[in-house]
């Protein structure tokens, strides 16, 4: 190649032959959740596909994960971890708060169902957001008297005061009280999700590794976060993966490369779901997944 007055001119090479390229043949292999037996698997983080035939014959030696589709639909605050008790002096309440949650929500709710027992209780309650900071209860009325202790305890408490699954104060003279919630509070169901199919991954030398006490091979790890900045409430909260139901395709490139045998036809599958915990991941029965796997010939 050479260069004339700033301009490229590519030499040619009388009787030069080009390289050709041919492109590996591929085939799909389509992996449906919901293709399941429902009766014998509930869920979509245990179940096992199998076939009166093979799943997939051929002569390919690469299985790739090139895209996943999560549709998830299943609550970040269930009926357990919603359970939280009240208590004002003497008088005990308890209630259960289930469903989507984004923390100004859940706040709100905590301080709507507190004010449902204000009538035994004597006590109102207002939250006030303090921005980078946490959120602020104020608690006023005629039974904020002094030495009257009130509390809240439940799991759901945990998430919002680092880990602590307690509050319990003192009313002071002057007639009101505040805790201050931590700011970096996360409601999400999990911080990541392990799709796990060892009937895939066992024929292969290279293993996958981890930081986690629990390692495990996968075909791919779904992060419950956004490629983009998160939007926040109005106390200041963002709102994160999880808090609303949603369905969200992931395309991998270049995906996961998974060596196979090419005399080894694919037959039964078992899938499993694990979270950040290496548990099974808590779904309910809507929540299902897609993935689409490559098989290549090279």
């Amino acid at each position: 190649m050479e260069n004339i007055m700033g301009l490229q001119y590519m030499e040619f090479v009388p009787n030069e032959k080009a390289t050709p390229i041919r492109y590996p043949s591929t085939a799909n292999l389509m992996v449906d959740s919901a293709d399941r037996v429902a009766a014998n698997y509930p869920l979509c983080n245990d179940f096992l596909i199998t076939k009166k035939q093979s799943l997939m014959n051929g002569f390919f030696t690469r299985v790739g994960t090139t895209e996943v589709v999560l549709e998830w639909a299943t609550p970040n605050v269930s009926d357990i971890a919603g359970t939280l008790d009240y208590t004002v002096g003497t008088i005990v309440n308890s209630f259960i708060l289930s469903g989507y949650f984004t923390v100004e929500e859940l706040v709100d709710a905590i301080v709507d169902n507190c004010n449902d027992y204000t009538t035994a209780t004597g006590v109102t309650w207002t939250a006030v957001p303090i921005y980078g900071a946490g959120v602020k209860f104020n608690l006023a009325g005629p039974g904020v008297a002094n030495g009257v202790v009130w509390g809240l305890e439940g799991p759901i408490i945990a998430k919002l005061n680092n880990g602590i699954d307690v509050i319990s104060e003192e009313f002071a003279a002057g007639g009101s009280s505040a805790t201050i919630f931590a700011s970096g509070v996360d409601l999400r169901p999990a911080r990541y999700l392990d799709i796990v199919c060892t009937q895939l991954t066992n024929n292969q030398a290279v293993k996958d590794a981890s930081t986690a006490p629990n390692t495990r091979d996968v075909l791919c790890r779904w992060y419950f976060d956004y490629d983009n900045q998160n939007p926040t409430d109005t106390y200041g909260f963002p709102i994160l993966m999880g808090y609303t139901p949603f369905y969200i395709r992931r395309i991998f490139n270049p995906p996961k490369q998974i060596q196979w045998q090419s005399n080894v036809p694919i037959g039964q599958m078992a899938f499993q779901l694990y979270d950040d915990q290496g548990k099974l991941a808590s779904v309910n029965s809507k929540t299902n997944f897609l993935m689409t796997l490559q098989a290549s010939e090279v």
